[in-house]
């Protein structure tokens, strides 16, 4: 049965709104120690440039075989031309704000010998301005009627703002259009902005930052969840739960779903947010049962977790995978 469900996943039709950056790879050796500071010197051998933060969810939703817009901002910089790039690259349309005073965020990482030496990060995360905003509500009435499902995508770095979800709601009824349904991956510290979100999907530790308690258990996990629904007015909430799969609740029809995860093996937890919620999201827009979009979501997830990095699933290894991977799965 999942497998016809995935193969429908090159209909997802996915506008992708957030923090777009640029991963930055530096990768080579290190054979002695800097005359200047007692440190390594790393000669690179190789360097790699990656789609990050809201552009690596919307690799992922291109990599499952939907169609992505992106909507985010970028400097009038170097960094921003490669981004650019990028996401052509990936298939990606794209619309970017270009500020000349704010800086393509950008995130470099030096490695010896495959072990990460230091992160350098570039970035201006206060709140974007006024015209900006301006912008962005143009942007937003000009791509809604495109699209059933948005996903915002928040790393604070203040491209998203408090009103945002207002703004969308409102732009929807003046087109005489449905309300899209908004899904979220949430950072605790920009909590009022989420009000009234079709779905939020955030970590075990999210989660608690967001509900004000500690989770030690199955209970804890539904009343966390529960008390996020009810002060947000949000629909949905997927509780990712690490090596212990995902817990979905629903606020109205009190539903709870849990998945225990598929993964192998893990090598590297990086980005598995991202393919979460894009998979999730993607399944959304086709229609798909929350059950099977939870599924769906957990084999991409084990899979991209067996990865290096910040990597993605594609529509081919989701079909083979399913094919020999057993989902457990239970209500709570």
């Amino acid at each position: 049965m999942m497998m016809q469900e995935i193969l429908q996943l090159d209909k997802a039709k996915v506008l992708v709104i957030g923090d777009i950056m640029l991963d930055a790879y530096y990768e080579g050796d290190a054979s002695r120690i800097s005359p200047e500071a007692p440190v390594p010197v790393v000669k690179i051998e190789r360097k790699r440039n990656i789609l990050g933060g809201a552009g690596n969810v919307a690799r992922n939703i291109a990599a499952l075989g939907g169609s992505c817009t992106l909507l985010s901002m970028v400097g009038a910089d170097f960094y921003g031309e490669i981004i650019k790039k990028l996401l052509e690259e990936a298939g990606i349309a794209y619309h970017l704000i270009e500020d000349k005073n704010r800086p393509t965020t950008v995130k470099s990482r030096i490695f010896a010998r495959n072990q990460q030496m230091i992160r350098c990060d570039e970035e201006v995360d206060t709140p974007i301005c006024t015209k900006n905003i301006q912008i962005l509500q143009e942007k937003l009435k000009e791509l809604l009627n495109d699209f059933e499902v948005i996903l915002l995508s928040d790393y604070g770095k203040g491209f998203l703002y408090k009103e945002l979800i207002e703004n969308i709601y409102q732009a929807a009824a003046e087109l005489g259009i449905a309300k899209p349904k908004i899904f979220i991956d949430p950072k605790p510290q920009n909590k009022t902005f989420y009000n009234n979100a079709f779905l939020l999907t955030p970590n075990h530790k999210e989660t608690e930052a967001l509900a004000g308690m500690s989770i030690r258990n199955r209970e804890d996990t539904r009343k966390a969840a529960h008390a996020v629904l009810e002060e947000l007015n949000a629909e949905n909430i997927l509780v990712t739960l690490g090596a212990e799969g995902m817990a979905y609740f629903s606020k109205n029809e009190r539903y709870a779903y849990h998945i225990k995860s598929s993964a192998k093996q893990v090598f590297d937890v990086t980005g598995a947010g991202d393919t979460v919620i894009a998979a999730i999201a993607a399944c959304e827009s086709i229609g798909l049962s929350k059950a099977a979009a939870c599924n769906i979501a957990t084999l991409a997830a084990g899979l991209v977790v067996e990865k290096v990095g910040s990597a993605t699933v594609t529509q081919e290894e989701l079909i083979q995978a399913a094919k020999i991977t057993y989902i457990d799965s239970e209500n709570w």
